[in-house]
C-alpha cells in the first residue's frame, strides 16, 4: 500500500507518493490540439502508476476524444453557443462533479481564471500548477519553470509543447527520458456514424481517401483554397477520394466551399462531424493534409500519415508529436508571431509562400514514412 502523501513531501516524489488508486484530475480548457497533445504525458503517467484514475476536464465538445479510452476519463465544461463562455450554473455543476468524485489531486494545465476557480473550488487536497500561472490563491503546489527544472535558460522555447509538459511531470516524479506518443481511440459508435456520413457524401469508406483540412480560425494560418484544390486534383489523379473537413461554423464552411469552387472535381465536404466522428474519419484516411490546427494533432494521434502547413506559429513547439509526418514551412525572420494579423507584410507571406510543389513533395515523404 502506498503511503499517504505528507504535507511537506519532496515535490519530486509527488506522483510516487500519491495514495493507491488516487483520482487525479487534469484541467485543459479551450484548445483541441493541446487536449490531444496531453494524451502523451497522461498515458506515460498511467503506465508508471496504472492504479491511478486519470480524468481530464475539457470543453464539452471534446469529451468524445476519450469516449473509448481505457486510460483517461473526461468531465465536460459546457459553454453557451452565443459567446463561447461557460455560465455560472455550468461551472457550479462542474465543481459539484469534481467534489462528488473526490479527486485527491487537481493539476491545472490551462492557467486561465476559470480553470483556477475550478481547481480551487473542487475540494482536492493537492492543487497543482506551474509558477507562471496567475491566480496563485488556487494552488498549494507550484511547478518551477521548465528552464529552472532543466537548468538551462531559454530551453523551454526550443522544446516541443509535449516536452515542456514532460519536464513538469518529471519534476512531479514521472520517470523516463522521453514523453510517450499521443494516442486516440476510435469509439465504435463514432466509427459507424462517420462511415455513414462519408457514404452520404459520396465517399466509399472501404476505398482509399485523403482528408484535406483547409480551415483555420486564424486567417494567417490558412493556405490558399486554390492551392488546396490543386493538391486535391493531384491526389484524385492518384486514385484517392477527397474529403474536406472543417468546423460547423459559417466561416469554416465558406473556407471549404472556396476549395470546391476552385476545382471542377467533386469533393466530399463534411463540416457537421462531431469530434469523435472527426477522429474516426481521419483514422480511416490514407493521408491527411492540412493547416497547422487541432485536426493535424488528431491525425498524428491516430497515426495517419500527415502533412502540416505552418505559417506564423512555431513548428518547433507545435509540430505533430512523434508521428509519420512532414512539415512544410518557409523561414521568415518574423516567425513566430501573435498570428492575429500580419505585421510584416500586406498578406501573411509565411503561409502564402508555400507552393503546391512543396506540399506534393512532403506528401511523398509522409507516405514513405508510413
Amino acid at each position: 500500500m502506498i503511503a499517504a502523501l505528507p504535507e511537506l513531501s519532496m515535490p519530486t516524489l509527488f506522483f510516487q507518493q500519491l495514495p493507491e488508486n488516487s483520482r487525479v484530475l487534469f484541467i485543459r480548457l479551450r484548445n483541441l490540439g493541446e487536449a490531444v497533445l496531453d494524451t502523451a504525458n497522461l498515458r506515460a503517467l498511467k503506465r508508471f502508476r496504472p492504479d491511478l484514475e486519470l480524468t481530464t476536464l475539457v470543453e464539452a465538445i471534446y469529451t468524445e476524444l476519450y469516449a473509448a479510452d481505457p486510460d483517461i476519463d473526461a468531465i465536460a465544461l459546457p459553454r453557451k453557443n452565443t459567446d463561447n463562455r461557460s455560465t455560472f450554473a455550468s461551472r457550479l455543476g462542474v465543481i459539484k462533479e469534481i467534489r462528488d468524485r473526490k479527486f485527491t489531486t487537481v493539476i491545472n494545465l490551462h492557467g486561465g481564471p476559470t480553470s483556477a476557480q475550478l481547481t480551487f473550488a473542487g475540494g482536492a487536497r493537492h492543487r497543482v500548477a506551474p509558477t507562471h500561472f496567475r491566480n496563485g490563491y488556487a494552488y498549494n503546489l507550484r511547478i518551477p519553470s521548465v528552464d529552472e527544472i532543466l537548468k538551462e535558460p531559454g530551453i523551454s522555447q526550443r522544446l516541443h509543447t509535449v516536452e515542456n509538459q514532460f519536464a513538469e511531470f518529471q519534476w512531479l516524479g514521472l520517470p523516463g527520458e522521453q514523453a510517450a506518443q499521443t494516442h486516440l481511440h476510435v469509439a465504435p459508435a463514432m466509427l459507424e456514424n462517420a462511415q455513414a456520413k462519408l457514404a452520404a457524401a459520396g465517399v466509399d469508406p472501404a476505398k482509399p481517401y485523403a482528408v484535406l483540412a483547409p480551415t483555420n480560425e486564424f486567417y494567417t494560418k490558412r493556405w490558399m483554397p486554390e492551392r488546396f484544390a490543386e493538391v486535391a486534383e493531384e491526389l484524385i489523379g492518384r486514385g484517392l477520394q477527397i474529403v474536406l473537413t472543417g468546423a460547423p461554423t459559417d466561416e469554416q464552411r465558406a473556407q471549404m466551399q472556396a476549395v470546391q469552387k476552385a476545382t471542377k472535381q467533386k469533393l466530399a465536404s463534411l463540416s457537421s462531424l462531431s469530434i469523435g466522428e472527426l477522429v474516426a474519419v481521419i483514422a480511416g484516411a490514407k493521408l491527411f493534409v492540412g493547416n497547422d490546427s487541432g485536426p493535424a494533432h488528431i491525425a498524428a494521434a491516430v497515426k495517419t500519415p500527415l502533412v502540416v502547413l505552418f505559417g506564423p506559429a512555431s513548428s518547433v513547439r507545435w509540430s505533430p508529436w512523434r508521428a509519420p509526418s512532414e512539415l512544410v514551412q518557409n523561414y521568415f525572420a518574423c516567425n513566430p508571431c501573435s498570428m492575429y494579423k500580419c505585421e510584416a507584410f500586406a498578406e501573411p507571406e509565411c503561409i502564402r509562400s508555400i507552393s503546391v510543389a512543396q506540399v506534393m513533395s512532403a506528401i511523398a515523404g509522409a507516405i514513405d514514412k508510413a
